[in-house]
């Protein structure tokens, strides 16, 4: 009895301590509670307007970084045991961890393959606010080792390195070395790997004694793969400049990205042309032709300009946006071995080869849309019976496709349709101001996207072969965002307006 009399002033004590701390996490929520009201204000805006205000990647990286740090401080303020589930499912919805990553993941993208274009330590165009700090530039790097994208990180950490030592911040400039070290030594530079370690055992030999033993080991693991001491010493002078190779090695599909021509063994002997179509004079096109301009004779490649008005493209916008989700790809055998794959429990592949929303739009949600497939129907003289709905994509910043064919392998590579894809169509559903063009690295080919206008191929050989020419991809978005809408169509249905053929090359 006496003992629990005792406690009486402990528990007091406790329970003040724990009210002050559970007064002082309510202060925080409030605190979040105020800037979200302030931040609302700024970004209460339309979709085309939040487009604008979002079209700079390092604008898009600071959003979600910060958004991201905000909402784990809100979590962390929150007992997440006592929430509603409305709360948590807002809390589910908002920018994660995979956010930020496909943030910076994107950053390290358009600076892969546009190189210059995409230095955003630098100011572009006399643009002085969208330029990454070197705290930006650091923290990307060491994102991007973690995500083992060492390529990206050999990049941004020796940029902030050079940033940090400019300005003489001898502290965040060791720390750019001590990642460097590690990044560089995958990379296949331990030369450099153990110079860096040199200038950090100098620096922490007084400073810290569990970083310096660290440091040793790691010198001890360079010098022994340069092969010994004495040819270790000799490496030193770091005279050879260092290796560091993307993780996809795609130098056509970078050149064709970056607008750049690129030579091809195999070049076409018959004339291009531009003229007005109408499809041996089909009814709907006799009044009302429309341009065609061919790009490649083989796969049929062509660009049909000023195909779609204004109103259709809003209509189209607005019926994906409600059912946008993430963009996924059916992995087939030879996906499924790929390292850039991952395959979900769902049996969807996530993947570093695709970033993108996809919604479907069906004829049958408005009359304009039915309107649509029968234009094109028309201009193609293809049959809709076996094609699929129309499938609209949004391409935010660093948004991509790498390179894939869209027919499959196999009797039935899509068991929900009829057949192979016969034929691809791409309307273009804006214009895009840097980035975004779908290329095609086997031809040569670029397509630059044009509001309105859309491109087409044909995906087989009339021996129903897949056509290997058609290999395509959609450039990273460099600035802006990307609308385009694809609809395939099938083999059934299409037998008498695209006929068989045995040769393979026909």
């Amino acid at each position: 009895m006496s003992k629990s009399v005792a406690l009486y002033p402990v528990l007091a004590e406790r329970l003040e301590s724990h009210l002050v701390e559970e007064e002082n996490r309510i202060k925080r929520i409030r605190s979040h509670i105020e800037i979200l009201k302030l931040e609302n204000k700024k970004m209460n805006m339309s979709r085309k307007e939040l487009e604008a205000e979002m079209a700079h990647p390092v604008r898009v990286y600071r959003f979600v970084s910060q958004f991201y740090s905000d909402i784990e401080d809100i979590r962390d303020s929150l007992d997440m045991s006592r929430i509603s589930e409305e709360l948590r499912e807002t809390l589910s919805q908002l920018p994660s961890q995979k956010d930020y990553i496909d943030a910076v993941g994107a950053i390290a993208r358009l600076q892969e393959v546009y190189k210059d274009e995409a230095d955003f330590t630098r100011p572009q165009a006399n643009n002085t606010i969208d330029v990454l700090t070197a705290e930006e530039v650091f923290d990307i790097g060491r994102t991007c080792s973690e995500m083992e994208n060492y390529y990206g990180a050999l990049n941004n950490l020796v940029r902030a390195k050079e940033m940090f030592e400019d300005r003489n911040d001898t502290v965040q400039a060791m720390a750019a070395y001590d990642h460097l070290a590690f990044v560089m030594f995958e990379q296949q530079n331990p030369d450099y790997a153990l110079n860096y370690t040199y200038n950090l055992i100098d620096y922490y030999k007084d400073k810290d004694e569990e970083i310096l033993t660290r440091l040793q080991d790691n010198r001890k693991l360079y010098i022994e793969e340069l092969g010994g001491e004495e040819l270790a010493n000799q490496s030193l002078s770091l005279s050879r400049p260092y290796n560091n190779e993307p993780l996809e090695q795609l130098p056509i599909y970078n050149k064709l990205c970056r607008g750049e021509s690129v030579e091809l063994e195999a070049k076409e002997s018959k004339p291009l042309q531009c003229h007005m179509h109408t499809n041996n004079n089909h009814p709907l096109l006799i009044l009302a032709p429309v341009k065609k301009e061919d790009l490649h004779i083989e796969t049929g490649l062509s660009f049909f300009h000023e195909v779609l008005s204004d109103k259709e493209i809003k209509l189209f916008q607005e019926k994906a946006s409600g059912v946008f989700e993430d963009s996924q790809l059916v992995p087939d055998d030879d996906i499924k071995k790929d390292p850039n794959f991952e395959v979900k429990d769902d049996g969807y592949a996530d993947t570093r080869v695709r970033s993108s929303n996809t919604g479907w739009v069906d004829d049958e949600m408005d009359v304009m849309v039915k309107t649509v497939s029968r234009r094109i129907a028309a201009i193609l003289d293809l049959d809709l019976k076996s094609a699929e709905s129309f499938q609209v994509l949004s391409y935010g910043i660093g948004g991509f496709y790498l390179p894939h064919f869209d027919w499959g392998d196999g009797e039935n590579p899509f068991a929900d349709f009829e057949g192979n894809r016969i034929a691809t169509w791409i309307f273009y559903l804006n214009n895009i101001k840097k980035g975004g063009a779908t290329v095609f690295p086997d031809i040569g080919a670029t397509v630059w996207p044009e509001k309105g206008g859309a491109a087409f191929w044909r995906n087989l050989h009339r021996n129903g072969e897949g056509n290997r020419l058609t290999l395509h991809a959609a450039c990273p978005v460099l600035e802006g965002y990307k609308w385009a809408s694809n609809k395939w169509f099938h083999t059934v249905g299409n037998e008498f307006s695209w006929p068989c053929d045995v040769n393979p090359e026909s």
